[in-house]
């Protein structure tokens, strides 16, 4: 047997995703969001399928990019103002997704937050507010998996944020100190500890990401 190959097995290859939701989930887990924007995978019905896969942080990265952000449209077009009569609505809303939310590069993004933010007020994605109440209700199992997998994700973000300002602390604490040569090599071992601890939260996250171990 070659040595080499037993001392380092390849890594197992990713099974084949034929599914659209299998094949969504992989390109959310392997393309930087930037990425997606760039592509134009964040709009339309695969950016819908795209997006549900996305972490909220994610979600609010691509909206950098949304027309929004970019051209910054009066606010006022987006919500219905107190008193205007449905119709007017209707066709002021009409004009607001013809004119801002169709040519978005992340309108899918927008869409999703909203559902997981519950924020259904005005236009968001280019949909009506009947339209996200609709898919609110239609879509609740779905949305409470994604929240949590949301809160999850930024547990393990603190964590690791956490990790490492523990490491800058003991390091700034102890490196350079004088005192006894146990003392100073008990220090460095819980130096070493905890960016071993740091390292194996960033790893985690990494392989969760869809990266290799050497990524």
């Amino acid at each position: 047997m070659n040595t080499m190959m037993a001392a380092h097995p390849p890594t197992p290859a990713r099974p084949r995703v034929t599914t659209e939701d299998g094949v969504a989930a992989y390109i959310a887990e392997t393309v930087p969001v930037d990425s997606l924007v760039a592509g134009g995978y964040l709009a339309g019905h695969d950016g819908r399928l795209i997006a549900q896969q996305l972490r909220a942080p994610q979600l609010r990265r691509a909206m950098a990019h949304s027309v929004c952000h970019t051209v910054q449209p009066d606010v006022d077009n987006f919500y219905q103002e107190d008193g205007e009569p449905d119709t007017d609505w209707q066709q002021r809303r009409t004009r607001t997704v013809r004119d801002h939310c169709t040519v978005c590069p992340v309108r899918a993004a927008c869409a999703e937050l909203a559902l997981r933010d519950e924020d259904t007020v005005g236009v968001r994605g280019g949909l009506a507010p009947e339209k996200l109440d609709r898919r609110l209700t239609a879509e609740t199992t779905r949305l409470e998996r994604a929240r949590a997998a949301d809160e999850q994700a930024g547990e393990q973000q603190r964590a690791r944020i956490a990790a490492g300002a523990e490491l800058q602390r003991l390091a700034g604490q102890y490196l350079g100190t004088s005192g006894k040569p146990e003392k100073r090599l008990e220090n460095i071992e819980n130096i070493r500890a905890a960016a071993r601890h740091r390292d194996e939260l960033v790893a985690a996250h990494r392989l969760s990401a869809g990266w290799t171990a050497a990524a």
